[in-house]
């Protein structure tokens, strides 16, 4: 008889135990809910907000620094600016470290051959220029002799140097001709 009433004794203060820790297991439950439906409103109510300030954000930075186009990655974007057809953006690294690749294609419709120099610069959100990389002159700002001919259709493969640590958000490509290949200005 006192077996069964200590095991009967047992089993209740085990039920006990396992009850009240369900009891504190569920009110933790519905705190963590009820504190993730505030912060999902929380979330919903802002996300308008930052896009909105993103948007001025953008629109402030191509009203300071016209030309700038957004940088989108493993997409080709059509440039169309003199012999410059379109560029391919490619992000490498990993987040903090990232480095950026890219490849350019020229085409010379003109009647002669031309020297090509280009150059990519790279902005962050806030429109400072975080980058450059040139195409077509040597680490001194000399033209090489790289010849694009008549009809011609090249691409060029170039990895950007060092961001120091920012992440670009917009690019430019400004795009000209050696000295002696530019007409005489009147």
């Amino acid at each position: 008889m006192y077996l069964l009433i200590a095991l009967w004794l047992l089993t209740f203060l085990a039920l006990l135990g396992v009850s009240l820790k369900l009891s504190l297991t569920a009110k933790e439950l519905y705190q963590t809910t009820v504190l993730q439906r505030k912060q999902a409103q929380e979330l919903a109510r802002l996300r308008p907000r930052v896009s909105a300030l993103e948007a001025q954000l953008d629109e402030l930075v191509h009203g300071r620094l016209p030309g700038l186009r957004p940088l989108e990655f493993d997409k080709v974007i059509p440039v169309d600016k003199d012999y410059v057809r379109n560029i391919l953006f490619t992000q490498t690294g990993k987040p903090g470290d990232y480095r950026y690749e890219y490849k350019l294609t020229l085409k010379n419709d003109g009647l002669t051959a031309v020297h090509p120099i280009v150059r990519v610069l790279f902005f962050d959100r806030a429109g400072i220029q975080v980058a450059s990389s040139s195409i077509g002159v040597d680490r001194d700002g000399q033209p090489t002799l790289d010849v694009l001919e008549r009809g011609e259709v090249r691409s060029y493969d170039q990895e950007v140097p060092s961001l120091r640590g920012k992440e670009a958000r917009y690019f430019r490509v400004e795009v000209s001709l050696p000295d002696y290949q530019r007409p005489p200005s009147r």
